[in-house]
C-alpha cells in the first residue's frame, strides 16, 4: 500500500466491535582449554566456546554476572520513519538494520516470521494487520477494518497466518497476499494467540459453559471439538505429540487429546506461564507464596515430579489472574521456560539463567543491572547455539547457551515487551510504542524462532525445510 495511503488511516480504539455470533465460519474466495577474558574486557570477537568435554561446570555453584558486564549493549541510532513508513540503518560492523513504524503506534505483541515477510498486529486497539518485507521492512500488504479488534501475536504455518483478534473472532489469511480465506467469531473476549499442527487450529474462547477450548479444521473453520477449561489462557495453547496443553490464568493446566480433544488431565498448578513439553515432562513456572518457582511436571498425570529455582517474585504482581484488564492478558508472556538440548533456560524477574531440568542446578545466571525485584526481562527466545532476550529498557542480547557470555549486544531505545524473533540470522523486536526493530546480527545459521514460542505449536525452534 502506498505510504500516503497509510498515513491518512485513522485508526478508532474499539473495546469491542464483535458482531451477533455466527454459526459458521465466513468463507472468502579437540581444542586444547581456553582462558575466557575477565568481565569487562574490551572484546575484539565473540569469547571462544569451552570444548565440548567442558561445555558446563557442574557441581560448582554458577555466580550471577550482570548483562553486559562482559560485552555492553551498543546504542543504536535508530531513525524514525513516519506513521506507515520503513527505513534502513547500519550499525556495528557494516551490519543493516530497518525500522518500521505501525501506522496505530500501539504496543505490539511478538511478530512472526515465514516466507521472507514478518507479520505484525496493529495493536490492541486496532482493527489492522500487517505484512512486512523481512529484508527492508516495508509494508507488502495490510488488513485494515477487520470485523474485530486486538489482533493477537500470529501463528505462520505453510502458507497461512492465523490469528485471534481480542474482540472476538479467529482469521485465517493468505501469507502471500492479505486475503482473508475464512474468519469465524468465537467470543468475546478471545485474548489468547493461537496454535496449529496437522490441519488443526487451536483457540480459546467465551462459550455456554463458560471460557471453551476448541479445535477447528485449519482449511475450512469447522469446529472439530470443544471443552471447558474454566478461564482465559495465558499466552497460548502447547502442541507436543498427540496433545494439545493450555495453562488458565487460573493457574489451572490441561492437556488433551489434540484429534479427538479427550481430556487427559487437569491439574491446579498455580502455573504463570504457558507450559513447555519435552518427552514425559512438562516445565512450567507457577506461584509459590510470594515466590515463583520452576517446576517440572509429569506429561502422563500432571502430577509434580521436581521443584526447583524458587525466587521472590513481587515481579508476579503482573500476571493476570482475572479479566479485569483485558489488555494485560492479551500481552502476557510471563517467566515461560524452554527446555532445549536438555537444559532449561528462563528469564524470572531480572535474572536469565541456565539450569539442568534433572537437578535444578544452575548453570549459569545473568542479570539485568538495577532491575530489584521488577520484570525486565521479557520471554527467553532459543536459536541454535545463541539464547536472544529482550530488557524491558530497549536492550536485546546474544548469549551463548553454553557459557552465557555475551555474543553481542544492543539498546534499541525503545520499550520491548514481547518476546524476539530470530529467523535466518535477524533479530526482529517489535516494541511498546509500534514498532519493529530489525538486526541483520549473524549469519544465517543463526535461525529457528520463527514466532512465539519458536514454531506454530509454540513448543521449540523450527525443524525441517526452513523458509
Amino acid at each position: 500500500m502506498p505510504q500516503k495511503a497509510l498515513l491518512s488511516i485513522v485508526v478508532l480504539g474499539l473495546a469491542s466491535a464483535c458482531q451477533p455470533a455466527r454459526s459458521a465460519p465466513h468463507r472468502l474466495a579437540a581444542a586444547a582449554p581456553v582462558t575466557r577474558p575477565a568481565p569487562g574486557a574490551d572484546l575484539d570477537g565473540p569469547p571462544p566456546l569451552p570444548r565440548k568435554p567442558e561445555r558446563h561446570a557442574r557441581g560448582r555453584t554458577a555466580q550471577p554476572l550482570d548483562l553486559g558486564a562482559d560485552r555492553p549493549a551498543v546504542p543504536i541510532a535508530v531513525p524514525v520513519p513516519p506513521r506507515g513508513g520503513a527505513a534502513g540503518f547500519s550499525f556495528g560492523d557494516d551490519r543493516r538494520g530497518w525500522v518500521v513504524r505501525i501506522p496505530e503506534s500501539q504496543q505490539l505483541p511478538a511478530v512472526a516470521y515465514g516466507d521472507g515477510r514478518v507479520y505484525v498486529s496493529g495493536g490492541f486497539e486496532s482493527v489492522s494487520f500487517y505484512a512486512l518485507d523481512a529484508g527492508d521492512g516495508h509494508i507488502v500488504w495490510s488488513q485494515h477494518g477487520l470485523e474485530d479488534n486486538g489482533p493477537t501475536a500470529p501463528v505462520y504455518d505453510n502458507g497461512d497466518v492465523i490469528f485471534n483478534t481480542e474482540s472476538c473472532t479467529l482469521f485465517v489469511v493468505d501469507a502471500k497476499t492479505g486475503k482473508k480465506l475464512w474468519f469465524k467469531y468465537l467470543g468475546d473476549p478471545t485474548l489468547a494467540q493461537p496454535a496449529v499442527a496437522d490441519g488443526l487450529v487451536f483457540a480459546a474462547h467465551p462459550g455456554q459453559t463458560g471460557p471453551e477450548f476448541s479445535a477447528y479444521k485449519l482449511r475450512s473453520g469447522t469446529e472439530v471439538w470443544t471443552r471447558t477449561v474454566g478461564g482465559e489462557l495465558l499466552a497460548a495453547p502447547i502442541i507436543d505429540g498427540d496433545s494439545v496443553y493450555v495453562s488458565t490464568i487460573q493457574g489451572r493446566t490441561f492437556r488433551f487429546l489434540r484429534a479427538s480433544g479427550k481430556q487427559m488431565w487437569s491439574q491446579a498448578l498455580g502455573a504463570t506461564t504457558a507450559p513447555w513439553i519435552v518427552g514425559a515432562e512438562l516445565y512450567l513456572s507457577r506461584r509459590a507464596g510470594d515466590r515463583e518457582e520452576q517446576v517440572v511436571v509429569s506429561a502422563a498425570t500432571g502430577a509434580v515430579l521436581r521443584r526447583h529455582g524458587a525466587t521472590p517474585a513481587k515481579y508476579i504482581a503482573d500476571v493476570p489472574s482475572s479479566l479485569g484488564n483485558w489488555k494485560q492478558v492479551w500481552a502476557f508472556e510471563g517467566s515461560r521456560p524452554a527446555v532445549v538440548g536438555g537444559v532449561r533456560y528462563v528469564a524470572m524477574g531480572g535474572e536469565v539463567e541456565a539450569s539442568d531440568p534433572r537437578t535444578g542446578e544452575r548453570l549459569w545466571v545473568r542479570r539485568a543491572a538495577h532491575a530489584g525485584n521488577s520484570r525486565a526481562l521479557g520471554t527467553v527466545a532459543v536459536a541454535g547455539s545463541q539464547i536472544v532476550i529482550a530488557t524491558r529498557s530497549g536492550q536485546i542480547f546474544g548469549l551463548d547457551v553454553d557459557t552465557g557470555y555475551t555474543l553481542w549486544a544492543y539498546d534499541l531505545g525503545h520499550a520491548i515487551a514481547a518476546e524476539p524473533i530470530v529467523a535466518r540470522g535477524w533479530v526482529y523486536a517489535s516494541t511498546t510504542d509500534g514498532q519493529v526493530i530489525a538486526l541483520n546480527v549473524a549469519d544465517s545459521s543463526l535461525d529457528g524462532w520463527h514466532m512465539f514460542g519458536g514454531n506454530p505449536r509454540h513448543n521449540g525452534p523450527v525443524t525441517g525445510p526452513r523458509i
